[in-house]
């Protein structure tokens, strides 16, 4: 029997009108985004920035429109494979074409979405009927976090906020308001109407695909007829758009996926990547191992970086799988137990704390390996998402645990503001990682990653403020590390023939455009700068040969 609360009346005591008092909390909640991320607007580009931002040549005009909804992430760049994500790139089309490479722009883009997406997370508990001061408790440090800096102070990161936006409006567009009195069914009507909101997500990030496993957790949550199938079934259209997106995102070899990892993966420097890749029950332990790992960073989180290694797991007997299957089957058995125990009467004191496992789990499953093999590990961006279902049910598993205590409660409530305000700082303290290439790569070098994309960006850094050596030595360091990025050969060869004799290091230019072309043969850069080699040298036929070859590359990537 679903509960139906009501609505308390105002009283003469209270400090605002009621009006004020429902935005008081998304105002609050917008005001923590916007004071903690108050030190990110002038940090630099960074990483895959300069790809998706800086040399982008479709953000150069209006007219690049139908290119980016029939590009990839990275065709603006003039580079094979990168991602589906038209919507993405239309945002910065519009933020580029009105305010240039403005750093602030690009910056206030990802904090809007965050600030958005916060208010979401508050009002997805409200709907749950979850108690609203538990809810926003768990928005607030959601929306602090300091793990969720990877997706939101990164500005190429946008697709993570932009995509979560689209899915938590629509779980709020199927959630019935408890105040209606409909509080146990989603309508077959509201779920064809959230299907352009489904579209809209998965234009932003593939993650998306996994939004029907969000809709049907809170089916699991709302509906008394939990245990039964057919309480799902009213899914299936949801499910039809999945079935569909995911065979074509599958077969579209221009893009990055499972086919292209799998090119990268028979190089002997991967051979324990390509292990995982074909092997599901490695990619389980793997998967295992993360959970441990996840839980650290989202109760106290520590050395966070980008370009995270993590190892590839061979075996169940190892200290961190073993504790991220107990976690596993631990969750499992309290989402059965609740489940069980609720039957078809008032949901139980279990039940939010298995509806925020069961969000964790599904919004997850795209990253975790298991369905097929991912091109990391484990990645702090991951948990953008997963991690609002979670505190959401924490948040509620706690306020319900001091209903009659009120002074445990404020205790509980002081606590977890107190924790919310520590991760606010941890996120300022955070954000200033990401301020300049130095001291962001420095970074990652300082927690042992050996990572050849830091070293080839922090070397194309050197080499913007025209310190060649030591953007040579860093492009070399990348080359040691893996030897398969034609771009960093690339930008090797350009840095010598950047050096005041440039001459004397011609042959180790054309040595480097060689390997570059032998990577990556359509790389079109390499031949023009070829070209430029062979005019050095004064061999004008072969120069002619390769600018001919480059311009012909070029007109066939357009």
């Amino acid at each position: 029997i679903a509960r139906m609360p009501v609505a308390a009346p105002s009283g003469k005591h209270d400090l605002l009108p009621a009006p004020a008092r429902r935005i008081a909390p998304y105002f609050l909640l917008a005001l923590a985004v916007f004071a903690f991320y108050g030190n990110v607007y002038d940090n630099s580009f960074l990483f895959d920035d300069d790809l998706l931002i800086t040399i982008n040549q479709n953000l150069l005009s209006w007219s690049h429109i139908g290119g980016i909804l029939t590009g990839s992430t990275t065709s603006g760049a003039h580079i094979a494979g990168g991602f589906y994500r038209p919507l993405q790139m239309l945002l910065y089309l519009v933020v580029y074409q009105f305010w240039g490479k403005s750093t602030f722009a690009f910056h206030l883009l990802n904090l809007v979405l965050h600030a958005a997406n916060a208010c979401l997370v508050y009002r997805l508990g409200t709907k749950l009927d979850f108690k609203r001061g538990g809810v926003f408790l768990a928005a607030l440090v959601w929306a602090l976090h300091p793990l969720h800096t990877e997706a939101v102070t990164y500005m190429s990161a946008t697709a993570d906020p932009l995509f979560s936006f689209f899915c938590l409006s629509a779980v709020l567009v199927l959630l019935p308001d408890p105040m209606s009195g409909h509080g146990t069914s989603i309508s077959s009507r509201k779920i064809f109407a959230v299907i352009p909101l489904f579209l809209l997500a998965l234009v932003s990030k593939e993650t998306a695909v996994m939004l029907p496993l969000l809709v049907m957790a809170c089916l699991f949550y709302i509906s008394p007829r939990r245990l039964d199938p057919r309480t799902y079934v009213r899914t299936w259209p949801l499910w039809v758009v999945t079935i569909v997106y995911s065979y074509w995102r599958a077969h579209a070899a221009w893009l990055d996926g499972p086919h292209t990892y799998e090119r990268i993966y028979a190089l002997p420097q991967f051979a324990t990547m390509n292990l995982y890749a074909h092997h599901f029950i490695y990619r389980l332990y793997t998967f295992f191992a993360t959970l441990p790992a996840y839980a650290a960073l989202l109760a106290w989180p520590t050395g966070l970086h980008m370009e995270r290694s993590f190892a590839v797991y061979t075996s169940l007997w190892r200290v961190s799988v073993l504790t991220g299957m107990g976690m596993f089957l631990f969750a499992a058995a309290h989402i059965v137990r609740s489940a069980v125990a609720s039957g078809k009467m008032k949901p139980n004191a279990g039940l939010p704390m298995a509806w925020g496992l069961l969000w964790f789990f599904t919004a997850h499953a795209p990253d975790s390996g298991l369905a097929v093999a991912v091109n990391s590990l484990l990645l702090e961006h991951w948990m953008y998402l997963p991690s609002a279902g979670l505190f959401l049910g924490i948040g509620e598993t706690l306020a319900g645990m001091t209903p009659d205590r009120p002074r445990i409660a404020m205790a509980c409530g002081a606590a977890a503001f107190l924790f919310a305000m520590i991760m606010g700082c941890k996120t300022y303290a955070q954000n200033e990682i990401w301020h300049d290439p130095v001291v962001f790569y420095n970074n990652i070098f300082a927690h042992g990653e050996q990572s050849a994309r830091a070293h080839n960006n922090l070397a194309l850094y050197y080499d913007d403020r025209g310190d060649i050596p030591d953007a040579i030595t860093q492009f070399k360091k990348a080359i040691a590390i893996s030897d398969t990025y034609a771009e960093t050969r690339y930008n090797l060869a350009l840095a010598y023939l950047s050096l005041p004799d440039a001459r004397a290091h011609v042959q180790e230019a054309r040595d480097n455009l060689t390997r570059a072309l032998a990577i990556d043969p359509n790389f079109y850069r390499a031949w023009g700068a070829m070209a430029g080699v062979y005019t050095l040298e004064g061999n004008r036929k072969k120069a002619a040969q390769c600018a001919a070859r480059a311009n012909a590359l070029i007109k066939e990537q357009e």
